[in-house]
């Protein structure tokens, strides 16, 4: 018998050289090239294997590390495909057609960003999904921005800044629950304490979102005559009452009542399909065929036809093929412990309140940018992390805060994560063209890290019990051992 060749620990050095060669192939894709992000994908899991077969992984090993990668987002990727149904059929019934058309003759280009933003954090609060609410009154939003002829860039950075606000302060989020629960805290404790990093980000953005508006920076050269157009064509084409409406309205009920998501995604794109056929006469087999192809028409003017041929199960394979890719790559990652020994080495340093915080967001949005996963990059850092937080006697939903302020909050803004794909791909928008307008995602783990080094919004679990507050030496081996063993 051959003797079974042993499995290595990878070198921090190697994990290093291999991780920036990754990121390096994945910027040149995405911002040199400008390519379809699945071949660097491809590539990079061409990498990941051969270096985890150099560690002494067997191909059989890397092949089920792939597949378990895959198997782990596939009730994300059927509520993905279920909300490709959604748009198709909120479009065809004339909900989204008329979201657009009540906001061009209601809202004003000077409070635009303001509204979008703000609508679509109650829409997530409510959904608790910040992807059912970019998908569907967020469209909306695009609409209106381009008849009110501001920059679709900032249209979409206010979309998602309000969405993820929403989604990280709605109990029914799924996000925020795992957080809540990776941190071994209470819902409540959790979402509460967000507010004390989420709430001033959202403040200090519409106030740049107002004075945007105000300044009319935010103008791409709109017109009266661009707006008439886009009303008239709508009414033109489509059915318009206040009756559309009831698809939200059932959507957020139906959440309320506390059912999940799928379910209530699914029942949505029901009733969708049934106003289509009810309101805009459409006959079952074009609804049938919606729901696949993604909604087709051809109104006689081009924006308007970019605006609403969209969705579709048809539409989100090439969003589900990146899904798998992504995930593949990020579980070779995680398994060969490429990842662990990186964030291990950066455990070692955080001896404060103010450092652990920042290693936190730094370990959390580090996984998001390798495994393109958000959930996985909570997972670990919290299991990571936890001792840590221990040892200072921090109270545990400081630690469910920052897995959410670096993850939650900068996940869409990164061009190759699940979340920054998603965005771009429903908005119609590139990632790195509304990060910058993303505000609250980008100020939010600002906050975070300032707050956490001056003291503000930090709780203790005794008061003062340890007066220097900071982990000695030998304390920090010790988290560190109880969090490889954990892990």
């Amino acid at each position: 018998m051959s003797k079974e060749k042993e499995i290595k620990t990878p070198k921090f050095y190697q994990s290093i050289i291999l991780s920036l060669v990754l990121i390096v192939i994945l910027l040149t894709s995405v911002v040199v090239l400008d390519t379809d992000i699945q071949l660097a994908l491809f590539i990079c899991i061409i990498i990941a294997a051969v270096f985890a077969m150099f560690l002494g992984y067997r191909w059989n090993a890397v092949e089920k590390m792939m597949m378990e990668g895959i198997s782990s987002i596939l009730i994300a990727v059927i509520i993905l495909l279920t909300i490709g149904t959604v748009m198709a059929t909120w479009i065809a019934s004339g909900t989204i057609p008329y979201i657009i058309y009540i906001g061009l003759k209601l809202i004003s280009p000077k409070f635009f960003l303001v509204s979008a933003c703000i609508t679509c954090a109650f829409m997530s609060m409510a959904t608790g999904s910040s992807w059912s609410s970019a998908g569907t009154v967020g469209i909306a939003f695009m609409g209106i921005g381009a008849g009110l002829g501001i920059h679709p860039a900032m249209t979409a950075g206010a979309i998602v800044s309000g969405s993820y606000f929403g989604d990280k302060q709605s109990p029914f989020s799924d996000t925020t629950n795992l957080s809540a629960a990776l941190a071994g805290t209470t819902l409540f404790e959790h979402t509460s304490s967000m507010l004390w990093t989420t709430a001033p980000a959202m403040v200090i953005a519409l106030i740049i979102y107002g004075i945007i508006g105000l300044t009319g920076s935010a103008s791409g050269g709109g017109s009266d005559e661009i707006l008439n157009m886009y009303l008239s064509n709508l009414e033109a084409n489509f059915y318009l009452s206040p009756l559309l409406l009831l698809p939200i309205v059932i959507l957020i009920i139906v959440v309320v009542k506390k059912a999940p998501a799928l379910p209530g995604l699914i029942a949505s794109s029901i009733i969708g399909g049934a106003f289509a056929m009810i309101f805009q006469k459409r006959s079952f087999f074009e609804v049938g065929d919606f729901m696949f192809n993604g909604f087709s028409i051809d109104t006689g003017v081009e924006q308007i036809n970019t605006l609403l041929n969209r969705g579709g199960l048809y539409n989100m394979l090439w969003t589900v093929s990146f899904y798998f890719m992504a995930c593949m790559l990020g579980s070779i990652l995680d398994q060969t412990g490429v990842l662990r020994v990186i964030l291990e080495k950066l455990a070692r340093v955080t001896r404060t309140v103010g450092s652990l915080v920042t290693s936190t967001l730094v370990s959390v949005f580090s996984m998001c940018v390798f495994t393109g996963s958000l959930e996985s990059g909570m997972l670990i850092s919290a299991k990571l992390f936890a001792p840590a937080y221990d040892k200072l006697n921090l109270h545990r939903k400081v630690l469910s805060r920052s897995l959410e302020d670096a993850g939650t909050m900068l996940a869409a803004l990164i061009p190759w994560n699940s979340n920054g794909v998603f965005m771009a791909t429903t908005l119609g928008v590139a990632t790195l063209s509304y990060a910058r307008y993303a505000f609250v995602g980008l100020i939010t783990p600002i906050i975070s890290i300032i707050f956490a080094f001056v003291g503000i919004g930090i709780f203790f679990n005794q008061t003062q019990k340890d007066d220097s507050k900071t982990i000695d030496k030998a304390e920090a081996v010790k988290a560190k051992d109880a969090a490889e063993a954990e892990i």
